[in-house]
């Protein structure tokens, strides 16, 4: 029997057959013995904690282990309520069973999940790391227990909560260097501070984020939420090999049951690999492997908002591969099934941004597939469910940059559907709303090249419109719009051969618009100019056969104009 306290107080709160000693037959004595329960009330134990207690007497766990399977079952959905559940535990067995009740300690829970609020990735490529708000959590946790003994933490603490983890970074990256010299001793130990350094870093530096997390790796290699991380960096890197070899790791060593999730991404991260190397039947393969083990998950658990959100991720990643076979039949099919999904979740909680965002990107989906189709009524009505929840989720929080570059590509998307139903008022206004947006955005980050490169592309887009209107003069101020931003690009990383091939596209879209205006002079000089960019790039790279195509194209041009 497991006594479960909701009120009162000892030994009032407890039948005389529960704090006094039975006989052989039954009989209370009047000796007293104390029998612990879980405490319900938010004063103590609290709910949650309670429930984690009962269920360790039921089944002979400690409660920490309780705390750590439930925050795997939890931690698609309430990655932040179940990371805090597995501190107080961890609180709880270090302070000897007294359990987080002080008002320090309570203080120290806000500010963990402040920090947490505020550090969470923004950007849509950031946001789509698996776990990265948990990562944050546990990361920001252990600097805020770290401070009291070592003055580095402290003042890591106070950077972060100053905002200002840039200059935090050297400091935690001190601890996890000390720590590294002294691995042969504890190696784990020296690897959590390299993945707690890591997840700070995301913030600002993904690239230094994935120096960190391959050193954890290779100093605990069994940890295998920092090996699933390790791998993600690296894909995102192009580090394929390394990525590969991070999953096919996670893979063989993840436990059922307790690390389902890592092992469900590290089969995703596995997919995307291989159709990156355009092996699209063994991504497909490899995403049906994922998707069964998910599907049999959420089937097992359909209240876990995890696992279904976990579903709507296979879907779409099995409609990308039908997408790129041109299978479209097949690919609407599996984008629908994880449309009916994602509203399912949406409705099960209006107020999730996450689920709405989700839902958005499903819509979007769908309508990538109909736009192929030319099904246009259809993928303008998916299109603009999308602009209504972008724009719901931007005006919510107008300073996550990661809201307005959604609205943006949703106003993107209405507008190419626009402009093939030949509505151009319609179209130009859309893609203007667009640009306005990125505008705003590439000037509050003038560094960020992701804004950069979308607002080239949106100057394109208006200037599209523009020269299907007729409207040359406005058509050669957007297109030279987006020839200065490619310009800036190209130059900022002269080794960078996709931004030297933008470039030159610039100018041959340039070169048209000039030769539509009856300015041949301005067309030549603009489609010489892309030839030399072309050129460069055909010695540089001899073996791709896109940039003799490319360099073909620009001398037929060029010859054109002479004759």
């Amino acid at each position: 029997m497991i006594p479960v306290i909701i009120g009162g107080s000892w030994p009032e709160n407890f039948p005389p057959a529960l704090r006094c000693e039975l006989t052989a037959d039954g009989a209370i004595t009047e000796r007293s013995i104390t029998i612990l329960g879980p405490d319900l009330r938010e004063s103590a134990d609290g709910k949650n904690l309670g429930l984690a207690k009962i269920v360790a007497g039921l089944t002979g766990l400690a409660p920490d282990d309780v705390y750590r399977r439930a925050e795997r079952e939890r931690r698609k959905q309430a990655r932040l309520r179940a990371a805090l559940a597995a501190v107080i535990v961890a609180l709880a067995v270090v302070g000897g069973g007294l359990y987080w009740q002080s008002n320090q300690q309570k203080q120290m829970l806000a500010d963990i999940s402040a920090l947490v609020d505020k550090y969470s990735l923004a950007t849509p490529a950031q946001a789509a790391v698996p776990g990265a708000r948990q990562s944050l959590t546990e990361a920001i946790t252990a600097i805020a227990e770290g401070a009291a003994a070592d003055p580095r933490y402290a003042q890591a603490l106070a950077l972060l909560k100053a905002g200002k983890p840039e200059e935090a970074e050297p400091l935690l990256k001190a601890v996890a260097e000390d720590r590294e010299r002294r691995a042969d001793k504890d190696a784990k130990d020296s690897a959590s501070a390299y993945r707690n350094l890591a997840s700070i870093a995301a913030v600002s530096a993904p690239g230094r984020a994935r120096d960190y997390y391959a050193r954890a790796a290779r100093l605990d290699p069994s940890n295998i939420e920092g090996m699933f991380q390790n791998g993600w960096f690296q894909q995102q890197a192009g580090q394929l090999d390394a990525a590969q070899s991070a999953y096919e790791r996670v893979i063989a060593a993840a436990k059922s049951g307790a690390e389902d999730d890592d092992l469900i991404w590290a089969k995703f991260g596995m997919g995307d690999i291989e159709s990156q190397r355009g092996d699209l039947n063994a991504a497909l393969a490899t995403y049906d492997e994922a998707q069964i083990i998910v599907d049999r998950l959420a089937k097992s658990d359909p209240g876990n908002a995890g696992w279904q959100h976990d579903l709507v991720a296979a879907y779409e990643r099995v409609g990308d591969v039908q997408v790129a076979q041109g299978n479209l039949l097949a690919a609407l099919t599996s984008y629908q099934a994880g449309l009916a999904i994602a509203d399912r979740l949406a409705k099960s909680d209006p107020g999730n941004a996450g689920w709405q965002r989700d839902l958005s990107v499903s819509y979007s989906k769908v309508g990538d597939v109909q736009m192929a189709q030319s099904s246009l009524p259809a993928a303008l009505a998916s299109y603009q469910a999308y602009l209504a929840i972008a724009e719901r989720l931007a005006k919510s929080d107008a300073g996550n940059a990661g809201r307005q570059r959604d609205l943006s590509v949703s106003y993107e998307r209405v507008g190419n559907v626009q402009v093939a139903q030949g509505n151009l008022p319609a179209a130009l206004a859309s893609h203007q709303a667009a640009l306005a947006l990125v505008d705003r955005l590439a000037k509050s980050d003038p560094g960020n090249a992701d804004w950069q490169r979308r607002l080239a592309v949106s100057y394109e887009r208006v200037g599209n419109v523009q020269v299907a209107q007729g409207n040359l003069p406005a058509a050669l101020a957007s297109y030279q719009a987006y020839l200065t931003i490619r310009d800036r690009q190209a130059k900022s990383d002269p080794g960078n051969a996709g931004w030297q091939r933008d470039l030159a596209e610039s100018y041959s879209d340039l070169a048209i618009v000039y030769l539509k205006a009856e300015q041949p002079a301005k067309a030549s000089e603009a489609l010489m100019a892309g030839r030399v960019i072309i050129a460069n790039l055909v010695v540089q790279f001899p073996d791709l056969s896109q940039w003799k195509h490319d360099l073909a194209w620009f001398d037929q041009q060029i010859a054109a104009l002479k004759n």
